[in-house]
Order: C-alpha cells, then sequence, then structure tokens
C-alpha cells in the first residue's frame, strides 16, 4: 500500500470521510458521489457533478460512473444469490 501512497488510515476512515481530513478535497468529492450512488442516488444534484467535474473532468467522471455501478451491481447480485468469497488482499 505504501507504494501507492495510501495508509491503514486511509482505509479505516473511509466511512468517515466528511470528518477526517487525510483526504484531500478530490477524494471527499469522489466519496461523497459514492456514497449518495449507493444509498440515495436521487440525492445527486447538479452542484455535486459540477464539482466531480471539476476535480475529474467530464470523461473521468463518467468511468468512475461505471465503475461505482458495476461493483455495486455485484456486490448485490452475489449478496441476493448467497454467494460469498473472501481471499486475502495483497496490495
Amino acid at each position: 500500500m505504501a507504494q501507492h501512497d495510501l495508509s491503514e488510515d486511509l482505509y479505516a476512515n473511509v466511512l468517515n470521510w466528511q470528518a477526517y481530513d487525510g483526504f484531500t478535497d478530490q477524494e471527499r468529492v469522489a466519496l461523497e458521489y459514492t456514497t449518495k450512488f449507493a444509498s440515495d442516488h436521487l440525492a445527486i444534484d447538479q452542484q455535486l457533478m459540477n464539482r466531480m467535474v471539476e476535480h475529474f473532468g467530464d470523461e473521468t467522471v463518467f468511468e468512475i460512473t461505471l465503475c461505482i455501478g458495476a461493483w455495486l451491481a455485484l456486490g448485490r447480485t452475489m449478496q441476493v444469490m448467497g454467494a460469498e468469497m473472501s481471499c486475502k488482499l495483497v496490495l
């Protein structure tokens, strides 16, 4: 993880993204977008989209949206089908 400038502390605070000061503004807006996409997609307004585009650009916002949607769909499918996976993640 260190080679990618990631820390355990960063991961430990993903759910605390609003208060944790270790995230950049870019990471914070991506976490806000991801949280709303997963839990209340109708709350995504033009102001949030404008901030996303400001930080990432149109193409990357599209790619981020596709990734969020794909992983969300896969996770929900695995849960509905009762398929659990566990493996050690090595970064």
